[in-house]
């Protein structure tokens, strides 16, 4: 059977309005028309709906079991419909986005305000983890999008550059290297108990591609996993650290001290994550459109030289 929201919409309006004409216009339709889409309603369904006289149009006992069903249903439907406007519109929806720490900190809040200040009815779940995890909740669709370094070849996802973000040496004030002002070289952080970042963090193996590292960067004293516990250990004199100019821990100077690296300068960059020939929702695209035009001017936020 082809029943058709246009039969439903028919058989309603005449078992609302009692009469073929009244119903018609209310439908835009010619009473001819109407009365042909009834008729095959009835056929398609096997039992009449109506009982039609000269002056009026009565529901079969059949017609009447079946009304409350039949405006249930169009009421299903327009509902499904105008949802899916509302989402079209960003009326309503959620959006899901993964980003590395040092970015869900520094780059986004702003952005994310302002967007949900256009679109008040957005839900915005935000995810941060290292560039392993990033990529892998993009790619097992636990996230519209997300944020991160590129960390190896996935050829299901999309990498769309936006900055990039010079690494600097960190260590706490009374530290030996907290001494001198400008710049160091990588040579210089040789010998230091040094407090690296876990392998899935991507910024050990960007370290890897370092000429000549120093061995003890190559192979850290220390190992942590996390942003926060790096502070930690920063801030107890365990250790020096390098870190990518977004992920320096501002907030704590002038407890810490943080100087730039050059000979080579090293960089990470950040990109856009998406799965490849999937498409994002107009509330996803809306949010990763705006994030993409917040970066240019807003580059490179370095933090302060001592």
């Amino acid at each position: 059977m082809n029943v058709t929201v246009k039969h439903l919409r028919s058989f309603v309006a005449v078992a609302t309005h009692g009469n073929f004409t009244r119903a018609a216009e209310a439908l835009s339709l010619s009473q001819p028309a109407l009365t042909i889409t009834v008729s095959q309603f009835e056929d398609m369904v096997g039992v009449k709906l109506f009982d039609r006289t000269t002056r009026r149009v009565r529901l079969t006992a059949e017609g009447a079991d079946f009304l409350p069903s039949a405006v249930r249903l169009i009421e299903d439907f327009d509902g499904v419909i105008s949802g899916m406007r509302d989402v079209a519109k960003r009326r309503r929806g959620r959006i899901g986005v993964a980003a590395l720490p040092s970015v869900a900190v520094r780059l986004l809040p702003d952005t994310v305000a302002r967007y949900c200040r256009r679109y008040p009815s957005i839900g915005v779940h935000m995810h941060d983890d290292n560039a392993s995890g990033v990529g892998q909740k993009v790619r097992r669709g636990e996230v519209d999008f997300g944020l991160a370094s590129r960390w190896e070849p996935i050829d299901d996802l999309s990498f769309r550059p936006l900055i990039k973000d010079s690494f600097c040496m960190v260590c706490r004030a009374d530290h030996e290297l907290a001494k001198g002002r400008g710049s160091l070289t990588w040579r210089d952080l040789a010998g230091y108990d040094f407090l690296g970042m876990a392998a899935d963090t991507g910024i050990q193996q960007l370290l890897g591609g370092v000429k000549d590292l120093p061995a003890n960067l190559r192979g850290p004293k220390f190992e942590v996993s996390n942003v926060a516990t790096l502070n930690g250990m920063l801030g107890a004199g365990l250790g020096i650290t390098v870190l990518p100019a977004l992920a320096v821990p501002v907030q704590h100077a002038p407890k810490l001290v943080f100087r730039h690296l050059t000979r080579p300068v090293v960089q990470r960059e950040i990109c856009l994550i998406t799965r490849r020939g999937r498409s994002l929702s107009p509330a996803a695209q809306g949010l990763r459109d705006m994030i993409v035009e917040s970066f240019p001017g807003r580059w490179p936020a370095e933090p302060p030289i001592n």
